[in-house]
């Protein structure tokens, strides 16, 4: 069940549901735990790989290459530029750098009405329902929208 609530928008001043999270954050042991009860690895060595994955994937990213992780999506680092630009191609330079992103693309795959199906969407199941409780500190995800000028949906 995905949980939302409603929330004004200070633009605009209209309102909008916007999903929420709720209870603790899936931690890394516990995504060990559910793998290794779905595979023949065992819940240690789970975590293990699942623990240097990130620094995997940053040590590939930093030869400027793109992870395609099967079935879950694209990885690749974004960089954001300050100023408005220099007016000639001589002038461009990595001190114009100001932000060093990750941005995250889902997989997709053709569903049977002809349309696309994102990764970790499910085709089914899923219900909607209005979050009417508080949210708490362990509820709460750190904020990425301060830092996110860009609006393409990147992370880090």
């Amino acid at each position: 069940m995905i949980f939302w609530k409603r929330v004004q928008q200070a633009i605009n001043e209209l309102w909008y549901p916007r999903s929420i999270t709720v209870g603790k954050p899936v931690e890394t042991q516990e995504l060990a735990n559910r793998i290794a009860r779905e595979s023949t690895v065992s819940p240690a060595d789970t975590h293990a790989v699942l623990r240097a994955l990130p620094n995997v994937m940053a040590d590939f990213m930093k030869e400027s290459r793109a992870i395609h992780f099967e079935g879950l999506g694209w990885f690749r680092y974004t960089i954001n530029a300050m100023g408005k630009g220099v007016p000639s191609k001589e002038e461009v330079s990595e001190k114009q750098i100001k932000r060093l992103r990750v941005q995250f693309t889902p997989d997709r795959t053709r569903n049977l009405e002809g349309g696309y199906t994102r990764a970790l969407i499910a085709d089914e199941g899923v219900t909607f329902m209005e979050w009417l409780g508080k949210e708490s500190d362990e509820t709460k995800l750190p904020d990425e929208s301060e830092d996110d000028d860009s609006g393409q949906g990147t992370f880090g």
